[in-house]
């Protein structure tokens, strides 16, 4: 069945009796294992969600969105989303080439000694012997949020080929950021205590065009619950408790195709 693009609307949490909530949730006994935390991508000219013949489609959908592969809710690139980011991964994962039985995940979790063993082809990809490639990911944890910072939910936002630059240039930004410690002290904040506007713009090179990221500084967090959430959510991550599977390549994530990645 076609998912329908969601027109983002700032809503109010609802107040409900402490009787009721005291029953519980009915969650009680999901672990991470029971749910996913959702990958946020750019929708492209190949994209499924762009296919009416593929299940994946999403009526009203156009390239440059921004899809949600838990919800499959998609936002329109030039309004964006605003996003706290948690934590930060440099990940090197393998995948099978879409020529050798479709493609597909092999590996999420080489670290970069892998690189030692891959070909690097003239078109910047590494490749293993064994025909499957390697593909330097930055893997950022966030939490995507309203204006009032009373909703959040937790995803997480990838970067490949051309854009890693941009990757590390988010990097960069976010460890000159300060805040000043309970002794007067400026050190070097935590990065989910400032959010910024990630959107999507068209780009270009001599292999072809297609959509990326671009992200601003939008402003410091005001909510000390939220605050309270993204730390929660960090030190998850680093305890192992929050897991995630990485999606198989399907289009939405990598520009062009996994054969032709302009860099």
């Amino acid at each position: 069945m076609a998912q329908a693009v969601v027109k983002k609307e700032e809503s109010s949490i609802m107040v409900v009796d402490d009787d009721i909530l005291n029953v519980g949730t009915g969650l009680e006994d999901t672990t991470t294992d029971d749910y996913s935390v959702p990958f946020i991508r750019i929708i492209q000219s190949g994209s499924p969600q762009l296919n009416k013949n593929d299940g994946k489609y999403v009526k009203g959908s156009e390239q440059g969105h921004i899809y949600n592969t838990v919800t499959s809710e998609c936002t329109d690139g030039d309004q964006g989303l605003i996003v706290v980011p948690c934590y930060y991964q440099k990940k090197y994962i393998e995948w099978k080439s879409r020529d050798n039985s479709g493609g597909g995940l092999v590996n999420p979790d080489h670290t970069r000694e892998i690189l030692s063993q891959c070909t690097k082809t003239d078109k910047n990809k590494f490749v293993l012997d064994n025909g499957n490639y390697i593909e330097e990911t930055a893997q950022f944890y966030v939490m995507i949020t309203n204006q009032e910072e009373t909703e959040w939910q937790q995803a997480v936002l990838t970067m490949t080929s051309s854009q890693l630059s941009k990757a590390r240039k988010w990097i960069s930004q976010m460890k000159q950021r300060k805040v000043q410690n309970s002794k007067g002290e400026l050190v070097e904040a935590p990065m989910f205590m400032f959010r910024y506007l990630v959107k999507t713009i068209g780009e270009q090179n001599d292999q072809g065009s297609w959509y990326g990221w671009s992200i601003g500084l939008d402003k410091a967090v005001s909510s000390k619950p939220f605050l309270i959430e993204a730390s929660n959510f960090l030190k998850g991550i680093r305890s192992g408790d929050v897991k995630v599977k990485q999606p198989d390549q399907e289009g939405a994530s990598s520009p062009i195709s996994e054969d032709t990645v302009p860099f």
